[in-house]
């Protein structure tokens, strides 16, 4: 095999693992956020759905990081034979960011958190640090589509693809 057929080869490979990846960290987000949340709330109550919600989001976090590590390979693998490349490093960096906040405000968001009685210390303070922390993950969920849409409509491994003539 030439050294030209084992890069295609390896960007292939970059590209199927950041979609799983970004498969598994956006479908986990979706649907714990779309169903397991409201069901849980409804069955539980807020308060304890929330502290499930704690703990998950550790999970949702890692996935981020790796999901994102992964784009980021994919990207510089196919940085000459994508169209979109600089469209994708934006729309990465906007993710990226999104995530270190994420991060950052889970331990903030936790610290109103009485894991020994399941409550809420401070509830006006909860809900600001909580609506910052959903409105972040929001961001990042729709600069995601953005992303997968760039890359499923104007990048190929191992080629530029033409523009569509009108």
């Amino acid at each position: 095999m030439t050294m030209a057929g084992m890069a295609s080869r390896v960007q292939v490979m970059a590209r199927f693992l950041s979609l799983c990846a970004f498969a598994f960290w956006q479908g986990g987000f979706v649907f714990y956020s779309g169903v397991v949340v409201p069901i849980g709330s409804d069955e539980l109550g807020d308060t304890v759905q929330g502290f499930i919600t704690r703990r998950v989001t550790h999970g949702l976090n890692l996935g981020g990081v790796c999901c994102l590590g992964l784009m980021l390979l994919d990207w510089c693998m196919s940085l000459r034979n994508c169209r979109f490349s600089f469209v994708l490093l934006g729309l990465w960096v906007v993710m990226g960011v999104g995530q270190a906040v994420l991060i950052a405000a889970h331990p903030w968001v936790d610290q109103l958190l009485d894991p020994e009685t399941i409550s809420i210390l401070d509830r006006k303070a909860f809900r600001l640090r909580h609506q910052i922390y959903l409105w972040t993950s929001t961001v990042m969920w729709a600069t995601s589509l953005v992303w997968v849409w760039y890359l499923a409509s104007g990048t190929t491994v191992g080629q530029k693809k033409e523009m569509p003539r009108s």
